[in-house]
């Protein structure tokens, strides 16, 4: 019978958190208008371009990484912290569309915030008992921890442990403020329409911040994190002998028919 740490929980699937969290709010924010700015302008006795269409387009726009943060809490009965921030970002988004008064510099503000905020957290939780870094990299779904804490223990190494998972704090801390940085200047020079004068162009600026916000930002911060992890990783192999297959947690073999 396999062990607590040897079970693999459910992974999420990648594509699907692309496809609610970022491709159909894309599609939604930029497209929305067009397919369906008629039909539902006539049940409001609105103009497809209006302000009301394009605060509907909005809605629903965000609905989805609202609703798929909702969905994840229901089907794993805990809390997701990317599902939660993705959620919260969507909402602060929707609201900034939506409320009177609010600017596009409130808008770059909110984006700069919550990887501010982790960015922050990351480090002053280092010293703590539960590291958030340790949700980004020592995670007991991708890494036997239970293992490699007594190997470190039998081995005196819990120091120089701690070493390695403070280098990688900062270089984890490294990609947050990096990516709250390129959002605000990306969303400064993208999104520049009022969404109180233009709510139509205020979506599509919304939505082409999002699509070009995965090359410019999202990936350079994959590599800085993939750096860490890799150093964190041949950090343990040093200090506890353990092999890459041995630390890391392994699927299931497929049961014999």
């Amino acid at each position: 019978m396999p062990t607590k740490e040897n079970q693999t929980p459910q992974k999420e699937s990648l594509l699907l958190n692309l496809g609610i969290n970022l491709i159909l709010p894309i599609l939604f924010l930029r497209k929305g208008t067009d397919w369906f700015g008629d039909p539902i302008g006539k049940q409001l006795d609105a103009a497809p371009d209006s302000t009301v269409v394009g605060s509907i387009m909005l809605l629903i726009a965000v609905s989805f990484p609202v609703g798929y943060g909702l969905w994840d809490l229901a089907k794993n009965k805990r809390w997701n912290l990317f599902s939660i921030l993705g959620a919260v970002s969507a909402l602060l988004t929707g609201g900034i569309g939506l409320v009177p008064g609010a600017t596009v510099q409130m808008f770059a503000i909110k984006e700069a915030a919550i990887p501010t905020i982790l960015g922050i957290l990351t480090v002053i939780t280092l010293k703590t008992k539960r590291p958030l870094v340790h949700l980004f990299l020592l995670n007991p779904q991708l890494i036997k921890v239970n293992l490699i804490n007594e190997k470190l223990r039998l081995n005196h190494a819990e120091n120089d442990f701690a070493k390695l998972m403070s280098k990688c704090t900062w270089l984890i801390a490294l990609t947050f403020i990096m990516s709250a940085a390129l959002n605000y200047f990306l969303s400064r020079w993208i999104v520049v329409t009022e969404p109180a004068l233009d709510k139509i162009a205020y979506n599509d600026e919304v939505g082409r911040m999002m699509g070009w916000s995965f090359p410019i930002i999202s990936i350079p911060c994959m590599i800085v994190s993939a750096y860490a992890f890799w150093i964190l990783i041949k950090g343990i192999k040093d200090l506890t002998g353990l092999s890459l297959e041995d630390a890391m947690v392994q699927s299931p073999s497929p049961r014999k028919k």
